[in-house]
């Protein structure tokens, strides 16, 4: 009988989290990495955009559960991203800016389709 208290209790606490995690789709390592990148990218003067706040809220959003090699990555690419963005001259800077409007935006812009979704439609 209590092994089966235990396991309700359990299963009641799981059940209670679950829908804080539904709201947005998890992004795989390498989505999070390159996110990571992106928030490097932004953190710079000259390569700042109005996507950074919500580049860093999806970042932070998405660290749960991963490995710390992907945590030592994730650093890397980000200290990477704000170094490359730092020394970058006119030519370095145009195809920063293109990844960063490319695949950093497409990031936040999945993000938050994905959230503005309903998990299912009644019909």
């Amino acid at each position: 009988m209590r092994l089966i208290t235990i396991t309700l209790a359990a299963a009641v606490s799981c059940a209670a989290v679950a829908p804080v995690f539904a709201g947005t789709a998890r992004l795989s390592d390498t989505q999070y990495i390159a996110a990571s990148r992106c928030v490097g990218l932004q953190s710079s003067k000259a390569l700042e955009s109005a996507d950074a706040s919500a580049l860093k809220q999806l970042v932070k959003q998405q660290s749960w559960g991963r490995s710390s090699m992907v945590y030592d990555m994730a650093d890397e690419a980000q200290e990477t991203g704000r170094r490359d963005a730092s020394r970058g001259g006119a030519e370095a800077n145009v195809g920063l800016v293109s990844e960063r409007d490319g695949v950093c935006h497409s990031l936040v812009a999945s993000q938050t389709a994905s959230a503005a979704a309903p998990a299912h439609t009644m019909q």
